[in-house]
């Protein structure tokens, strides 16, 4: 929200997290106070919101999630991709 993104797109392969952000009605779990808050952000993007993808689809996801547990710090990438992520990315790309 803070670059001003629009008709963003969350891909995720955990569908209760999926199901939980796309239910209109009060979480009320233990996790109900992050999904809410999540939910309220979501308001502020347009666009489809959260959609649940096969988890073999999620490579690159994966892959960039192990990569942040060994950083010690933020990165950003906003007009090249890392050079870790291209193969899973051009396997995406052209399947």
């Amino acid at each position: 929200m803070e670059r001003g993104y629009q008709n963003v797109v969350f891909e995720s392969d955990a569908l209760q997290i999926v199901t939980a952000l796309r239910n209109h009605s009060i979480d009320r779990s233990v996790l109900g106070p992050v999904v809410e808050d999540t939910k309220s952000l979501l308001t502020q993007i347009t666009g489809e919101g959260f959609t649940h993808i096969r988890r073999t689809a999620n490579g690159v996801a994966h892959r960039l999630a192990r990569f942040a547990l060994h950083i010690g710090g933020s990165l950003y990438w906003f007009e090249e991709p890392p050079d870790f992520i291209s193969d899973i990315l051009y396997e995406d790309c052209n399947s």
